[in-house]
């Protein structure tokens, strides 16, 4: 791709991108190794370096410049995610037991006999309103459930439970961020699938009495807004209807 072409590219991807009230600040050169990027509305991502094959990112999620989205398959809604976090690290990105550790031996233009990988990769999924502290590590096959709290600095392995605030190498789970009751009541709610006016109203300081709230009223219809699917190789844009986003329904990361 030339600088013609890139320009070309970034200008109809920004037009779009805005349009559906997102942000992309490194363009089309964020997604590397033909990744594909799948976003609902109101996504922020700064420079950030996207190499997983098909990433799913939920509504008015945050995204700091400077991270890498390796092995990941979706990042829920209104997440924040700060600076130089790297997500789907592989556990077995450099083989110890071959002659080498360098990457050159796992480059089949290079190698004569292309050796298969006995570790395959899995990819991460973090749930909703997930906050991950800056220079954190996650390892690929890690779900991180909706309300957790990661600490910055630490080195995440193993699956992070609904609400828990966890930190350290490897991360610990240190505390939780409200009683069993409250826990259970805020996944059961379902609030980040509630339309944000809806949310706007309510007593977002005070979690118990919004759960009141939402049980004493009608639930308003889940929202299922329209996403914008961003394909890097060979480029392309696509608008997924609202009546199709809800029949896919992929953003329930709620219990993880």
């Amino acid at each position: 791709m030339n600088i013609f072409q890139e320009a070309l590219i970034n200008r109809r991807l920004k037009k779009s991108l805005d349009s559906h009230q997102c942000r992309l600040a490194g363009g089309i050169k964020s997604l590397r190794d033909g990744a594909q990027l799948i976003l609902e509305p109101g996504v922020k991502i700064g420079k950030t370096k996207i190499f997983s094959p098909r990433l799913a990112i939920g509504a008015y999620s945050d995204i700091v410049s400077g991270s890498e989205l390796r092995h990941v398959s979706q990042i829920g809604r209104y997440c924040s995610i700060a600076t130089a976090v790297v997500i789907g690290q592989a556990r077995q990105s450099h083989p110890i037991d071959w002659l080498t550790t360098h990457h050159f031996a796992s480059n089949p233009k290079l190698i004569k006999r292309p050796i298969k990988r006995e570790h395959p990769y899995h990819p991460a999924v973090i749930g909703h309103d997930v906050w991950i502290g800056r220079d954190v590590l996650i390892l690929d096959g890690v779900k991180i459930g909706t309300g957790a709290i990661i600490g910055a600095q630490s080195l995440v392995n193993a699956d992070v439970p609904p609400y828990a605030i966890v930190a350290g190498t490897p991360a610990r789970v240190i505390r939780y961020r409200f009683e069993p009751e409250v826990i259970e009541g805020l996944l059961a709610s379902h609030w980040w699938e509630l339309p944000l006016d809806v949310l706007g109203e309510l007593p977002l300081d005070d979690p118990q009495t919004c759960l009141a709230t939402l049980q004493n009223r009608t639930p308003p219809a889940a929202a299922h807004p329209r996403r914008l699917r961003i394909d890097s190789e060979p480029f392309r844009l696509r608008i997924i209807p609202a009546v199709e986003a809800a029949q896919a329904a992929s953003f329930d990361a709620s219990g993880t």
